[in-house]
């Protein structure tokens, strides 16, 4: 939930500085698909990563000002560090189970800006 409202707030210009961060980024379908897998799959046990990327808020907010300039998206990043370590989250358990490809961060955000819009959110 809080990347849905930080994303919200960042394509409305209402975030200010966005967060010094890497964080991991899955599309919701997919977090779906994952948990109707795992009921679903007796070879399912154990926690299961669900995740297509990670990414620093920088490269988030750079794409998405690009496919987006029409929204006030943030330039400016908070001085407050935070975990921006590169890192990588194993999911090849989930993917073991037959999980097709992960939807794209890109795909997310774009679905994400569209659910907003649809909902009379953002412009």
């Amino acid at each position: 939930m809080m990347i849905v409202c930080s994303s919200m707030q960042a394509a409305a210009g209402e975030l200010g500085k966005y967060p010094n961060t890497t964080i991991g980024f899955v599309h919701v379908d997919d977090v779906v698909l994952c948990h109707v897998l795992a009921m679903e799959d007796a070879r399912a046990s154990g926690r299961l990563i669900c995740s297509c990327d990670v990414a620093h808020w920088s490269e988030i907010l750079g794409s998405l000002r690009e496919r987006y300039p029409q929204y006030p998206i943030p330039t400016e990043c908070s001085a407050q560090k935070r975990d921006d370590r590169p890192h990588r989250m194993d999911t090849g358990k989930i993917r073991a189970l037959g999980f097709p490809p992960f939807l794209s961060v890109q795909q997310m955000f774009d679905d994400c800006i569209k659910s907003f819009q649809d909902k009379g959110l953002l412009p």
